[in-house]
């Protein structure tokens, strides 16, 4: 196909404001509108989740998300919530897969921002590689939100930095 402008070797910049992406994103949804379709990127996808999740849980809670590091606090509040809710039948079985799918895009997009990596798409779901060892954000997310999981996403995050 041929390229109809000139951002094919756009990258994310993780360490962009959320603003920033969120201008980065219109714009390559615009550019995919008008028939650029390369851009379509599983990444660029996980990017969109994130940007939502930080949308929904500002409104929702009036919790600010970024890139930094110290997010990881609020992100695992805001967890936690949603896992009272899971719990007591708040929110529906449907609700709860897209909490689940868009809570571990804005974790993955953490982890990248923070450890660097790259998404992955998995037979398991999204995957974050951090040094060629893989990150299963998206069933950590499933498990933590069902009560399931044995640590903490806060220790989940440590863990994923501490990859050599």
């Amino acid at each position: 196909m041929k390229r109809l402008d000139t951002q094919s070797g756009k990258v994310i910049d993780y360490s962009a404001s959320v603003a920033q992406l969120e201008e980065f994103y219109q714009k390559q949804y615009e550019l995919i509108k008008a028939g650029n379709t390369d851009l379509a990127t599983f990444e660029l996808v996980m990017l969109g989740n994130a940007l939502d999740f930080i949308q929904m849980v500002k409104i929702s809670f009036g919790v600010d998300l970024d890139a930094e590091e110290k997010s990881v606090h609020a992100f695992e509040e805001v967890l936690d919530a949603f896992k009272r809710g899971i719990a007591n039948k708040n929110v529906f079985d449907i609700a709860e897969s897209k909490i689940a799918e868009k809570a571990a895009s804005y974790f993955g997009f953490l982890i990248i921002a923070n450890s660097g990596g790259e998404w992955l798409d998995t037979d398991e779901g999204a995957v974050v590689s951090v040094k060629g060892r893989d990150a299963y954000v998206y069933a950590f997310i499933k498990q933590y939100l069902s009560g399931n999981a044995d640590i903490s996403a806060i220790q989940y995050y440590k863990n994923t930095k501490l990859i050599k």
